[in-house]
């Protein structure tokens, strides 16, 4: 038996509510005990604290059945004068005794993985006491930096341009430093996560961050091999059941990024992802890799020309669902120009950004086969879109 993953993607500002309602009730409800987790979160533990226990309490659950985990960047102290520093300290177990559901906030992941994980990658006891409830059939849940650490591959840092401009890392060893020197772009960091999350690399913030290429780049160079990327919107939550099910709570769309058969020719370059955007209504179960979705676009018809480049076609541009949708899902493919090496109909955006003084260039070709569908409310659910980016150096 195994529990409930409640992955959200940061800024929960209208679904919060019932996200939580969601998790208390897999959970097992009102009645049983849940324990926050502010690691990451930095000052003011108990304030936080407090917080949380308000808006469990609009849930049904009473203010001291929700604890909060002693464990806080190593500069913080609760208004007890308290921090446990460390998940194999002592006090740790009768904390987290007869907790049913657990929420992680939302800060810097880093703090929350050197808390958890030993120096060797090996887990501290409350580590195993939380694999413990979610095993029993407990809620994990958690947002932004407490969605990052839900994947054994955790992104620890980066965007889009680190991974154009920035030689990659893969531990925190030099985190501590670059936190000091605060660069213009922080490097991309792999690093490991809490291991919840079985099935691939998780990702936040991700349609108003500039994070698909960061994502790619990670499923490309991770040394576990993890070649699958689920990434959730703002204001949304990926909702993992124990049955392989993953179904949407929010405004947003969770992204399912393919890299299975995927090349890598440079950074920012790469051939051969597919992609996938489900929504509130929709799901996708991992297993068997079947994507059920609530809309059906039929009904719409298909338009005219499009244009051969579109400004931004990237996730985090604002225009991104409506440009799938109608240059991509509904063009008649007699307008659209055809990829050579899979016969596939495409259309192209392109994405410009200065890295240290020099103009870069990113094109996204999106792919559209056979088997593509999908459809659009205020945001676009699709299936098998096929992707090629290519970065270059421009000249202005």
């Amino acid at each position: 038996m195994s529990g409930t993953l409640f992955i959200a993607g940061g800024a929960t500002t209208h679904h919060f509510g019932r996200i939580l309602e969601a998790l208390i009730h897999a959970a097992g409800g009102v009645q049983n005990k849940f324990a926050l987790v502010v690691t990451a979160s930095g000052d003011g533990p108990d304030e936080l604290h407090r917080e949380y226990q308000k808006d469990f309490e609009k849930a049904g659950v009473s203010p001291e059945n929700v604890v909060l985990v002693p464990l806080y960047d190593p500069s913080v102290v609760d208004e007890r004068g308290f921090n446990a520093l460390h998940g194999d300290h002592e006090c740790l177990p009768e904390v987290l005794k007869d907790v049913k559901g657990v929420w992680f906030t939302g800060g810097d992941q880093y703090y929350t993985a050197k808390c958890f994980i030993h120096e060797d990658g090996t887990p501290t006891r409350a580590l195993e006491l939380l694999h413990e409830i979610y095993r029993s059939g407990g809620a994990i849940g958690g947002s932004s930096a407490g969605a990052a650490i839900m994947s054994r591959v955790m992104i620890g840092a980066g965007t889009n341009r680190s991974v154009l401009g920035r030689e990659t890392l893969f531990s925190y060893d030099t985190y501590p430093a670059l936190l000091e020197e605060d660069p213009d772009i922080s490097p991309l960091i792999i690093s490991q996560g809490l291991g919840f999350f079985p099935h691939g690399v998780v990702d936040q913030h991700f349609d108003k961050r500039p994070r698909l290429l960061r994502l790619i780049e990670t499923c490309m160079l991770n040394k576990d091999n993890e070649r699958i990327g689920y990434a959730v919107s703002e204001d949304t939550c990926l909702v993992y059941h124990a049955d392989g099910r993953i179904t949407v709570i929010g405004a947003g769309a969770v992204y399912v990024v393919d890299c299975r058969k995927a090349e890598r020719s440079a950074p920012g370059c790469y051939r051969g992802v597919m992609l996938h955007a489900i929504q509130e209504g929709d799901s996708y179960h991992i297993e068997n890799e079947l994507l059920t979705l609530a809309g059906d676009d039929s009904e719409r018809g298909e338009i005219g020309i499009v244009p051969d480049y579109y400004a931004g076609g990237v996730i985090d541009h604002p225009g991104f669902d409506r440009f799938i949708d109608i240059n991509l899902l509904r063009s008649k493919k007699q307008y659209m120009p055809v990829d050579e090496a899979s016969g596939r109909v495409y259309a192209r955006g392109v994405d410009v950004t200065d890295i240290d003084g020099t103009d870069w260039a990113v094109v996204f070709r999106y792919l559209r086969g056979d088997d593509t569908r999908g459809y659009r409310r205020c945001i676009a659910s699709f299936v098998n879109v096929g992707l090629e980016t290519k970065a270059v150096t421009i000249q202005l």
